[in-house]
């Protein structure tokens, strides 16, 4: 079967490798659309020397699916698949019985594998306070910073602050429920946040985009007592943050990784559940479909965020 492998920093190839095998009360699966996420980026250009090349079919996980063997379900069945292993950009994929969720009929595979980022950020959303009446700010939108947009606004949020580089992502935040867009480069971000607050800064600030700059951004914006939450992959595992800009202000930090580990998965139950009745829909970040061949190009894509770049998917 085909696969991709990161072979070099930044170097994404296909290559033919075995095919997948069915393990013992597993599930063997045919992908059908995998999303490139932020975090194959990281892996992709931020991996150690010595790990390249990486294993085919790595860093892969947001997953549509059809099971083409195993007892747990029957052969032809759609399924949201979470790639315990990370090996999805491949064209076959074994899984876990626990490691699936049944598609709602009806639902197009290319829509069902928005539910897997929803998720991620449904279930960091889970630990967040409650956020009625409170200001939100949101670092970056990108595709799982824009999830945050809509998914806070639906939830009460009082203002939504959302702040990136690109024009074209500011302008998407705008249209999914954000109060108050900023361009990071060209405004003075503290001020637009102090002035859409009423000078009393964020209750909570979600962190999308995993640099020191915006970790440290954080602190500036959020008011004293108030919550953070860090969601964006860090390209390095050190970074130099202020520490001590955090302590002053007595801030909450919640952290959320491996939400694919939740005990019964509900976060991305409901997240099937939310695209699939359209009360969320994200079908709007969605900026790029190509074939699985393309693959480099959509990393390409999603790294530079040319062409208006957000959320590039890929079909088998």
């Amino acid at each position: 079967m085909l696969a991709a492998r990161y072979t070099a920093p930044g170097c994404v190839e296909l290559v033919r490798t075995s095919d997948a095998t069915c393990a013992r009360d597993g599930l063997l699966l045919r992908p059908e659309v995998v999303g490139i996420c932020g975090s194959d980026l990281h892996f992709c250009h931020d991996s150690s020397p010595d790990q390249y090349p990486l294993p085919p079919g790595f860093s892969g996980h947001e997953c549509v699916a059809i099971v083409e063997e195993g007892s747990a379900y029957p052969c032809g069945t759609r399924v949201l698949a979470l790639a315990p292993d990370y090996d999805a950009f491949a064209e076959g994929l074994a899984a876990t019985q626990d490691s699936v969720i049944p598609v709602p009929e009806g639902l197009a595979a290319e829509r069902a594998v928005l539910a897997q980022q929803l998720g991620t950020v449904i279930y960091c959303s889970r630990k967040l306070p409650n956020v009625l009446d409170r200001n939100v700010v949101i670092i970056g939108q990108g595709p799982a910073g824009l999830l945050f947009t809509m998914l806070l606004s639906r939830m009460g949020a009082r203002t939504i602050v959302g702040i990136d580089l690109e024009a074209h992502r500011l302008r998407l935040a705008a249209a999914l429920g954000a109060t108050c867009t900023v361009c990071a480069s060209q405004e003075d971000t503290v001020e637009v946040v102090r002035e859409h607050t009423q000078g009393t800064m964020a209750d909570l600030v979600v962190e999308a985009v995993g640099k020191a700059e915006t970790l440290d951004l954080c602190s500036v914006l959020v008011r004293p007592h108030g919550h953070i939450a860090l969601f964006g992959m860090p390209k390095a595992q050190v970074l130099p943050v202020d520490v001590e800009a955090f302590l002053r202000m007595n801030v909450r930090i919640t952290t959320s990784v491996f939400a694919q580990r939740e005990p019964g998965l509900h976060s991305f139950r409901l997240a099937l559940e939310m695209v699939a009745s359209g009360r969320l829909d994200p079908w709007p970040l969605v900026s790029h479909q190509l074939p699985f061949a393309s693959i480099a190009r959509g990393f390409v894509l999603a790294e530079t965020r040319t062409e208006s770049a957000v959320k590039v998917l890929l079909h088998l």
